[in-house]
């Protein structure tokens, strides 16, 4: 049996220190050398933009720092238009109240209408959008960095260059910087985007309407999609001989996410005991009253409840006191609005010539959506004026 012959072309990595030859990380585009420690990092997307990280320094903050690692985070920007028409009806109460006379008496009635209005969300805008170039990121602070980015580039945006990240990599003493690369090519990444954009529409649709008939989005790329990493600085503090990670922005060294300790333990765990100690005699008190005269009973179910009060307290500081930590979060999730407007210069479009016959007045609020009556002159829900 005979077969053909295949070719394939396979790029060798190779040091730029000592020239060994080097496996590709599919992880990072930073590569290390065995053999004599060596640090290359190439990209293969173009254009390739990276938020300078700020000085390794450690941030301000309570505690003895352990441990600080720096990671890049490849998310994908697509600048777009983007126009959205969302469709459905919202559910909206109103009370009616009139005044009526029965018997030589007045009553007011006060009565709940519940109505279903059509509904509807246009908008049209130009993004930049940007959203996460991997499946899963799963560290610390990573829904509030992504929250983070799709707001703001957070930073002083450099195009990429192998030589700055081969320094940043050498001036970690620690080595444990890491540039992930992203999963996905730029063509995929035009559809993904397309995909966020559609998800925080119809989110945004479902945040306010009470069903949703249809969600139609325009997602038309304007430029090539860009690769850009991100710094995330996560650190570990040793506080009261307990380990506490945060994270931050490092970009423009906001806080992200913080594990703080939980104060006054010991204060808590004693006030407990207290509470535990009490309970019984409280009991006893309401015992001996009730005892003493019978019609004492409400010195017993006071004496019960003070009791139980303090069984209750107790359980709950015990609780609190050995709850690990509490979270300091800036807050994550993505909305419609959230992607930054980017100013593109679009071509005017031809003006319509003029019709003889009268334009018909849209049944929505070219502003906001709302509904509209046909003799209505303002909008209901934002103020906008209404054109004649």
């Amino acid at each position: 049996m005979s077969g053909q012959g295949t070719h394939s072309l396979v790029k060798t990595l190779r040091c730029s220190t000592c020239g060994a030859p080097m496996k590709p990380s599919a992880e990072s585009i930073i590569n290390i050398c065995n053999f004599c420690g060596g640090i290359t990092a190439e990209s293969p997307v173009s254009p390739h933009i990276i938020v300078k990280p700020l000085p390794l320094q450690p941030p301000d903050g309570v505690g003895n720092i352990r441990k600080m690692e720096l990671i890049l985070v490849p998310f994908f920007e697509v600048n777009a238009q983007v126009d959205v028409d969302a469709k459905g009806y919202q559910r909206r109460e109103r009370t009616e109240s009139k005044t009526v006379r029965r018997g030589g008496e007045t009553h007011t009635e006060t009565k709940t209408i519940v109505e279903y209005r059509p509904w509807r969300i246009i908008h049209h805008g130009t993004h930049a959008v940007r959203f996460l170039a991997r499946q899963e990121f799963t560290m610390f602070g990573a829904g509030e960095l992504i929250s983070n980015v799709t707001r703001s580039l957070g930073g002083e945006p450099i195009p990429f260059n192998a030589e700055f990240i081969k320094k940043l990599a050498s001036e970690d003493p620690s080595r444990s910087l890491e540039a992930l690369s992203p999963e996905w090519g730029q063509d995929e990444a035009s559809k993904k985007a397309g995909e966020v954009v559609y998800e925080a529409a119809y989110a945004r649709a479902k945040s306010e309407m009470h069903e949703v008939f249809d969600t139609h989005v325009n997602f038309k790329p304007l430029s090539k999609p860009a690769l850009l990493h991100q710094p995330l600085l996560l650190v570990r503090r040793k506080i009261q001989g307990r380990s506490y990670r945060a994270a931050y922005h490092w970009g423009n060294g906001q806080l992200i996410r913080e594990e703080q300790p939980i104060k006054n333990r010991r204060l808590m765990v004693f006030i407990a005991i207290l509470g535990f100690l009490a309970a019984p005699v409280f009991a006893q008190l309401g015992y001996n009253f009730y005892l003493g005269s019978e019609e004492e009973i409400w010195a017993l179910i006071l004496f019960g409840v003070l009791g139980l009060a303090g069984i209750i307290g107790a359980i709950f500081l015990l609780i609190r006191s050995y709850k690990p930590h509490k979270i300091k979060s800036s807050g994550s999730g993505v909305s419609l609005f959230d992607f930054q407007k980017v100013t593109v210069k679009q071509p005017q479009q031809p003006q319509q010539p003029a019709t003889g016959g009268t334009e018909k007045k849209s049944g929505f609020c070219t502003k906001c959506g709302d509904p509209l009556d046909p003799n209505q002159k303002f909008c209901e829900k934002c103020g906008h004026t209404v054109g004649s």
